[in-house]
């Protein structure tokens, strides 16, 4: 089992989703984990109102913070 498929297994990631890239910033204070999670083109997810398999509009890249 490599890296990606133990943070993948860790995070609870699911088909279509997948971790493609992981990497670890110690340059900075306090470290920063960077993880690539990605979706095939085409993939369908399930609506959160209704749950019918409908496809992606968009992707963005977002950020997240560890609370203090």
């Amino acid at each position: 089992m490599d890296g990606n498929q133990i943070f993948a297994l860790g995070l609870g990631l699911e088909a279509p989703w997948k971790l493609v890239d992981q990497h670890l910033d110690v340059s900075s204070s306090p470290h920063q984990l960077h993880l690539t999670v990605e979706a095939d083109r085409g993939s369908l997810f399930p609506c959160p109102e209704c749950g019918q398999a409908c496809p992606a509009h968009d992707y963005k890249e977002l950020t997240w913070r560890h609370l203090n």
